[in-house]
């Protein structure tokens, strides 16, 4: 689906107008922010306002197909916006992780590196259309220890900087999608206190408040919160690997120990009176001795072990 154009450029002040900030028609005195042609406002009843290419009596080889104006004029009057000194929210940043099986009880799956927040110009210093490492970037934040760059994307227009340029200098990335937005903008209410307002209204709305349409491309936390995270990984695999190898070990103690006392019934200097034989709630049955505290073989403990008088073979009744 094609979209109107919500944003014009005044061809007088260069600046970016809404289309109900302006006159209908020709006289709004805008042009395409895309390809350059007139644009005649459009106030009808039928769809939402926007702005349409005029192109009556152009000659048909000086017409483009202008297929991205309406995400270049957002992207322009979001730039616009920022640079008078509106607010950008950016989203809470988790990445999921896989946790070994036998942790998921342990750990959460994913790794948390920032917050949702609100970013003002006092926050840091801010440059709209700026150039980061010989590369454009749409607005660039410096924060005192970090930088964090806003990209506008849509089809067409990528974000340009790799992710090892971006871990090497500190730096964050937010991609702000206005693709996704499209499908939002003349549709769901964004504007302050939740209506579907003007296309100015709208765009600030989401701007300051909205979270839609909005991701993290890299975080300069997520390395050092990823490599803690494996790491407890590891610790706690370590810890489990040593417990299991410690109840083993009682496991095959308790075994030689009950072997050893059921090898000393076997000769008649052992009263069978002080036999008995033992029964785990586990299903584990074994020799004890009466009055002892019979620790099952299996459980290493003698907190569910029942006693039943017990004869060897090899014994009068």
């Amino acid at each position: 689906m094609k979209f109107g154009v919500p944003f014009g450029q005044d061809k007088t002040t260069g600046e970016w107008k809404d289309v109900a900030e302006v006159e209908r028609g020709l006289a709004c005195g805008c042009i395409c922010p895309s390809c350059g042609l007139r644009l005649s406002a459009r106030h009808g009843d039928e769809r939402e306002w926007h702005f349409s290419h005029h192109t009556r009596n152009i000659p048909k080889e000086e017409i483009v197909d202008c297929e991205y104006s309406f995400e270049v004029s957002l992207r322009m009057m979001a730039l616009q916006l920022l640079s008078d000194g509106a607010g950008l929210t950016v989203p809470e940043y988790q990445i999921q992780v896989t946790i070994p099986l036998t942790l998921q009880h342990r750990f959460k799956p994913e790794v948390k590196c920032a917050k949702q927040m609100l970013l003002t110009a006092n926050d840091a210093k801010l440059t709209v259309d700026a150039d980061f490492m010989g590369h454009k970037v749409d607005v660039l934040y410096e924060f005192p220890e970090a930088f964090l760059i806003v990209y506008f994307v849509y089809q067409g227009r990528s974000f340009p900087i790799d992710k090892n340029l971006l871990r090497q200098m500190g730096a964050g990335a937010i991609l702000l999608d206005l693709g996704v937005l499209s499908h939002h903008f003349y549709r769901d209410p964004l504007a302050e206190g939740g209506v579907l307002g003007t296309a100015r209204a709208q765009l600030l709305g989401w701007l300051n408040t909205g979270t839609i349409a909005k991701c993290w491309k890299y975080h300069p936390r997520e390395d050092g919160r990823l490599a803690e995270k494996h790491r407890l990984f590891d610790e706690a695999l370590k810890e489990q690997k040593l417990a299991d190898s410690l109840l083993s070990e009682d496991v095959g103690f308790g075994k030689r120990t009950v072997a050893a006392a059921e090898q000393s019934t076997k000769g008649s200097h052992i009263d069978p009176r002080k036999l008995v034989r033992c029964t785990c709630v586990c299903g584990k049955t074994f020799t004890g001795i009466k009055g002892m505290a019979n620790a099952c073989p299996i459980c290493c403990t003698h907190l569910y072990v029942t006693h039943k008088r017990y004869i060897p073979s090899g014994f009068g009744g």
